[in-house]
């Protein structure tokens, strides 16, 4: 039977804390929902990327966008193939109804989404069948457990997450879940994957990401010798206690949180727009406007394709609400109001 060992500390408390602080202003902050939507899409497009890009994966953030969108990118058929895995696995997973339980069936179905054309097909959505090794720099740094240990393991895991585990705190739930599968390695290949995507299932399975705002794996790839030292000091060092682990996660967690609520924020919308419905070239002119000092009419009649008296009337009523305000200068700029 599982059972994660760890203790919860205070600094493990205190950023599970802050983390859930931030999630309750995320979810009650005033945003139109088309920018919802967005930020979803963005979520979306940096965890494929970044997940994918720790495994080395070239492709970059724009390419992955674009293959999100369904364009055509000239790369290599294994990073395409990669990318595209990645983002069906995390679509399926966002179909998935908030109470559905994590089963072996779907931690299988998860890899057979994530390695189909990367693996000979007997493998795909199977476990191993043979002995697997972690490489780095030409040396071994961990021999996870042989095969017999793939089923057992991670049946024992996934009964823990519907049964004793449900009391747990979703960081706790998706860190315990990351971590077991990474130590498991019960896949010939694709685990730290099949990891990510499975923590990021729990933590929406639990209500804590219900909406798909954030990417955690953004974190892990931005600090990515950290992140396997973390990974690696678990067995390493603290003889299969996870409350480094967790305190690790929970940061990763509170880091990307703190970020998307910033984005959230500048997307905020002030009281003056509730009853203002944007149109589509009002969200895109927005979409454009942040991060920039100001844009002048003829640099938006370019960005929208639009006459310039259309560029006046897509403007009007977002000055009138104060959702833009034009400079006094000359050239007039347009800019984002600050806001109260």
């Amino acid at each position: 039977m599982y059972q994660p060992q760890y203790t919860i500390t205070d600094t493990l408390l205190a950023r599970i804390s802050e983390a859930e602080r931030l999630r309750t202003k995320m979810q009650t902050t005033p945003v139109q929902v088309a920018w919802l939507e967005r930020i979803r899409l963005e979520s979306l497009v940096r965890r494929a990327h970044f997940s994918t890009a720790i495994e080395g994966n070239p492709l970059t953030l724009p390419e992955v966008e674009a293959l999100a969108s369904a364009k055509q990118v000239e790369v290599t058929d294994r990073a395409k193939r990669e990318v595209l895995n990645y983002l069906a696995a995390l679509r399926w997973i966002a179909r998935q109804p908030e109470n559905t339980p994590v089963t072996e069936t779907a931690v299988l179905r998860l890899h057979r989404i994530i390695m189909t054309g990367l693996l000979e097909p007997r493998l795909v959505g199977a476990y191993k069948v043979s002995a697997n090794v972690i490489m780095s720099a030409g040396q071994v740094v961990y021999r996870p457990p042989g095969p017999q240990a793939a089923t057992p393991g991670t049946r024992a895991l996934v009964a823990w997450l519907e049964g004793p585990g449900q009391s747990t705190h979703p960081i706790v739930a998706s860190a315990c879940a990351h971590y077991e599968i990474a130590r498991l390695h019960p896949f010939r290949d694709g685990n730290g994957r099949v990891a990510r995507a499975l923590a990021t299932w729990v933590l929406y399975h639990r209500g804590f990401d219900t909406q798909h705002l954030f990417a955690v794996d953004q974190y892990f790839k931005e600090d990515h010798e950290g992140y396997y030292q973390a990974l690696q000091r678990v067995h390493k060092k603290e003889d299969g206690d996870l409350t480094s682990w967790l305190e690790y996660v929970a940061l990763a967690v509170l880091e990307t949180l703190s970020r998307t609520y910033q984005r959230i924020e500048q997307l905020a919308l002030p009281p003056s727009t509730r009853k203002l419905s944007l149109t589509r070239q009002q969200e895109r002119l927005l979409v454009e406007l942040q991060g920039k000092r100001g844009m002048t009419v003829e640099e938006l009649q370019r960005l929208l394709g639009v006459e310039r008296v259309q560029v006046y009337r897509v403007l009007r009523p977002l000055v009138r609400k104060r959702v833009l305000e034009k400079s006094t200068t000359r050239p007039v700029v347009y800019r984002l109001a600050p806001r109260a």
